[in-house]
C-alpha cells in the first residue's frame, strides 16, 4: 500500500507541471494595429474565446471557439455571453476552422459590452447554437483593461 501511495505521489508530481501548463488564463496582447484578448492556454491554439480590436475603434470581434451544432459555414449566427446579471447577444456568422473543421461563431460587438461582461460575476457563460461553456473570470478584469488600452492607443 505504501509503495502504491509513493508511486501515485511520484506520478502526480510528474504530471502536475503538465497540468499547470494546460490551465487556461485571460491574457491580452497588443499589436501594431490593435489588440487581442484571449481566454486560453498561452502560446497555444487551445482557447475558449477571443476578442479582437482595431486601434481607435470601439468595435470588437467576438469569437467563441466552443464549436456549434447544425450551423453551416457563413450562416447567420450569434454568440450569447453572460456574466452575473449581464447578458449580451452578439450577431455575426458561422466560420469554419480550417485545421479541425469545427464551425465557430465570429460576431461583432462593442468594447463597452465586452468590458461590462468581463467585470461582473465570477464566471462567463459562452453560448452558441448547440454549445455552451462556462469559463472563469479570474484575471479577466485586468486583462480586459489592458486590451481596452491597446484598442484606444493612437
Amino acid at each position: 500500500m505504501q509503495r502504491f501511495a509513493l508511486t501515485l505521489a511520484s506520478l502526480l508530481a510528474l504530471t502536475a507541471p503538465a497540468l499547470a501548463q494546460q490551465q487556461m488564463t485571460w491574457h491580452s496582447t497588443p499589436s501594431a494595429d490593435g489588440g487581442a484578448l484571449v481566454f486560453g492556454v498561452p502560446e497555444t491554439d487551445n482557447l475558449a474565446i477571443f476578442f479582437l480590436c482595431t486601434m481607435g475603434s470601439d468595435d470588437v470581434v467576438v469569437q467563441p471557439m466552443i464549436g456549434t451544432k447544425g450551423l453551416a459555414k457563413d450562416a447567420p449566427a450569434r454568440a450569447i455571453l453572460s456574466s452575473g446579471k449581464t447578458k449580451k447577444i452578439f450577431t455575426g456568422k458561422a466560420v469554419a476552422n480550417e485545421e479541425n473543421g469545427a464551425v465557430n461563431v465570429e460576431a461583432n460587438g462593442k468594447m463597452a459590452d465586452v468590458l461590462a461582461l468581463l467585470k461582473t460575476g465570477k464566471t462567463l457563460t459562452i453560448e452558441t447554437k448547440g454549445a455552451r461553456r462556462a469559463v472563469s473570470l479570474t484575471g479577466a478584469p485586468a486583462a480586459a483593461e489592458d486590451f481596452a488600452a491597446a484598442c484606444k492607443a493612437q
